[in-house]
Order: structure tokens, then sequence, then C-alpha cells
């Protein structure tokens, strides 16, 4: 992964470590010149003006003094703990550009005092600079260039002015290939950051990957907040399995039960796997809470037409959808009244063995606004032992190794089994990760409603008048809609 591609991924985490990693090279530039100009000098010194000619030593010995002067000032110029990577390589590449403007003057001054022009030389030390400077600054190619191409462009000049007079061919093949002394500092600049970068994404991808671990956990203990407990009373037992693809999923279940007794159950299946879906399913939950206690005696068919508007109205511009299905038992009527919005079918086992299936009475919940959507109340009358089994389409869409489809068929036929477990949703859950031998493409959501016996109505205790329920309900989900 190339150094652009780490810092869009991690955004400003990756510029400040260049920024940090750029003042501290920059300081061990600085001290490395001044240790070399600083050499060039005492080497000028020791070996004084016998050995060379006078001009000429005060020349090379001035060019060292430049050289000495030129990086202290940009090393005592500023705070480099407060200097941005941008201020940082402004600076070192004035500096790599008047260090090497120093060194042409020098040699051009060398032939005006008579000695012989080397273009040789004066490449050597612009490839000196630039390979010295790439050596310790973590700066792109391209930053690398910046200061050395003005300098080369001088050279090329003094090539072509005072080099191979006689035979000008020669001096532009010396232009022209003497560019490539800048390929080893490119080199190592475009290798450095490469691997930088690499290795910066794998720390931060090991340190992001902890730390998002542990958020989701925190995140899926306060989602699985939401999800309701086993409940059992003498007339009703409800429970559930839950396995998410992910830590978080997009299934979700919500059970209300009444003061009088009624038992609600809504389950929902929002589109999408992992933190949006979960997401979603925190809003839905707010208003499925919102709905019940606001108006407790909401049929199935009446708590779709409110979730579809809700939906309509915050969730479909993101493209966000649900199948839902809800269900109430009534355990003084001996009933289950059902309304699903595009949700597969519920299979309700009866005391006896035989197995009938709740077909869906609306469509996906999101697909028509409220006027158009509309659907059906089923009501199903029920005996003590019957018991209704609900799920999320994971259960049936599961694959085994063949890729074949667990199916609905299968299900069905499981269900039928006899005698039946003690707990559907495990057993139903255990069968199907044993087919799909534990891999999951969908979140899994297994649900039971088991009727076990008849409330007898106590108007003084249940506080329930049935002839005004239904219209009360009626009225207040109209005047919700208005």
């Amino acid at each position: 992964m190339t150094a652009q591609a780490t810092n869009n991924m991690f955004g400003s985490e990756y510029e400040q470590e260049l920024e940090v990693w750029l003042q501290r090279r920059f300081r061990y530039l600085c001290f490395a010149f001044i240790l070399v100009s600083g050499f060039s000098l005492l080497m000028r010194v020791t070996m004084g003006v016998s050995t060379l000619a006078s001009g000429i030593w005060l020349i090379t010995t001035a060019g060292s003094v430049a050289s000495l002067v030129i990086v202290i000032y940009y090393l005592t110029l500023r705070n480099w703990k407060t200097a941005s990577r941008t201020q940082i390589l402004a600076h070192a590449s004035r500096m790599i550009l008047l260090l090497g403007a120093a060194s042409l003057v020098t040699q051009v001054f060398m032939v005006s005092f008579g000695s012989i022009f080397d273009g040789s030389q004066m490449l050597f030390l612009l490839f000196f600079w630039h390979f010295t400077a790439c050596l310790f600054l973590p700066w792109t190619p391209r930053e690398s260039l910046r200061p050395l191409v003005p300098l080369m462009i001088i050279w090329a000049v003094c090539v072509l002015t005072f080099g191979y007079r006689d035979n000008f061919f020669v001096s532009l093949l010396t232009v022209i290939f003497g560019t490539g002394v800048l390929i080893p500092g490119l080199g190592i600049c475009s290798w450095r950051l490469s691997r930088h970068s690499q290795q910066f994404r794998r720390e931060m991808v090991g340190r992001h990957f902890i730390s998002m671990r542990q958020e989701l956990a925190r995140a899926r203990n306060i989602h699985e907040s939401m999800f309701p407990k086993h409940y059992a009373d003498p007339h009703v037992e409800f429970d559930y399995t839950y396995l998410p693809m992910r830590e978080l999923g997009g299934d979700f279940i919500h059970l209300n039960v009444g003061a009088q007794g009624l038992v609600h159950v809504v389950l929902l299946d929002v589109t999408g796997h992992g933190l949006a879906a979960a997401l979603t399913v925190n809003r839905l939950f707010g208003e499925l809470e919102r709905i019940r206690g606001e108006l407790p005696f909401a049929e199935p068919d009446e708590v779709l037409i409110l979730l579809n508007r809700y939906i309509n109205l915050t969730l479909v511009r993101h493209n966000i959808y649900a199948t839902a299905a809800c269900m109430t038992i009534d355990p003084y009527l001996s009933e289950l009244r059902w309304a699903a919005a595009g949700h597969p079918p519920g299979f309700l086992r009866h005391s006896g063995g035989e197995v009938t299936s709740i077909e869906s009475t609306a469509v996906v919940l999101g697909a028509l606004n409220d006027h158009d959507f509309s659907t059906e109340l089923s009501i199903n009358a029920i005996e003590p032992g019957d018991e209704l089994v609900i799920y999320t389409d994971g259960v049936f869409e599961v694959r085994n190794r063949a890729g074949q489809q667990y199916g609905l068929d299968r299900l069905q036929k499981l269900l039928d089994g006899k005698p039946p477990p003690r707990n559907w949703p495990q057993f139903i859950t255990s069968t199907i990760q044993k087919y799909g031998a534990g891999r999951m493409e969908d979140d899994i959501l297994v649900a039971s409603l088991k009727f076990i016996s008849p409330r007898v109505h106590d108007l003084e205790r249940d506080g329930r008048d049935f002839d005004d329920d239904a219209a009360t309900t009626v009225a207040r989900v109209a005047e919700k809609l208005k």
C-alpha cells in the first residue's frame, strides 16, 4: 500500500506520524551536514595555503564556511516541535538549494581563478547533498526533486558553457546522463515511504482492530439489552434464540405484555448486516416502545401501518427497508392475531402435532407510502398446547457445503417431528448450524410463542373492556395517520 493510500485510510494519524518523523530526521540531517561541513573546513585549514593557490584556497574555505553557516542557521531557525510538515519540507528544500548553490558558486569562482572546470566534481556535490538528504528525510521523490531541479539546470548550463567546448555533443550527453545521479536518492525515498506506510498500516490496523472489537463488544451489550428475556406465565410462554452473523445484526424481536395479559410480539428483519442494521434496529425499537406506550391495544395490522409510516418518513431515503411479523396472543379469547409485511410464513404447531403456515399479509415495510400500504389481520383460534414458531430468513437460507439451501419445506418437516423438543428455538438453531457446518450468511433469529391455558376474564382485576378495545385503538390510529 502506498503512503498516499495509508494517509487516505487513517487520515490525520498518518499525517501526524510523518510530521513527527520528519521533525526528528531533519535535525539528524542538520547534524550530519554540520559534521561534513566542519570536517571540510578543518581539512582546508589544516592543508593551508601552501598546498593550493591562495585564491583557490580562500574560495574553497569560504565555501565550507558558507555551508556550515547555512546548516546552523536552519537548525536554529525555529522550534521544530511546533513546525508543521509543510514548513519543515520548505526549510529543508531551501537549505539543500542553498548548499548546492554554494557548491556551484565555489566551482564557478575556482574556474575564474584559473582552475580547470570539472563538471563531474560539481555533479558529485549535487549528488552528495541530494543523496544524503534522502538518506535522512522521509519525503516523497517529488518533494526531494524540488531543490535539485534549479541546481541541475544551473549545472547543465555550466557544463554546456565551460565543459567540452570543442565537442558540444559530448557536453549534451553529459547533461542528459548526468541526471541519473538523482536515481539512488529517489529510489531510497520511494522505498522508505512504502516500507514505512506498510508498517504504519499494520500497526494501526492492529491497534484499531483491538479498539474496534472492544467498542463492538460494548455496543453489543447495549444492543442486546433491548432484546426481551424469556417470558412465561400460566397462560403463555415465550422464548427465542438469536445468532448475529457479526457482532451486531439487523434481526430483532420485541415483546410487550399488557397489564391485561395480552402478549404482543413483533419480529423485525432490517435490510443489511452489521452496525448499520443494528443502528436501524435501535430506532425501530424506540418506535415500537412508543406505539405500545400510546396504543396498548393496537392490533398487529395497526402496528404494521404505523411502522410502515415511520420507515417511509425516516429510513427509506437511506434505502433501508424491513420485513416484520406482528402477532398477539389473546389468552382470554384463545386467539392468535397475526399480520406480516413481506416476512416468511409463521408455523403454528398444534397440540396434536400437525403444522399449518400463516402467510404474510402485506408487502415489505417502506416499499409503499402510508396511503397505499394496506394489510389484513389474520385471526386464528388456538388451543392449549399450540405453539407458534417464527423466524428470519437466515434460518432457511443457510447453505450446506454443497451450496444447497435448507429451505422452507425442510423447516416445516422439522416442525412435524414427534415428539417435540422442549425448546423449539434452540432445537431449530442447533439443526441449522449443523446443516451449514457452522457457516452463516445472515443473522439467525428463531422465536416461539406457546399457548398453555386460557385466561378467565375478571373485569375488576384486569380492567379490560372488550367492547371498547377495538374501537378505541382504531380511533387512535386513524388520528395518528391524519
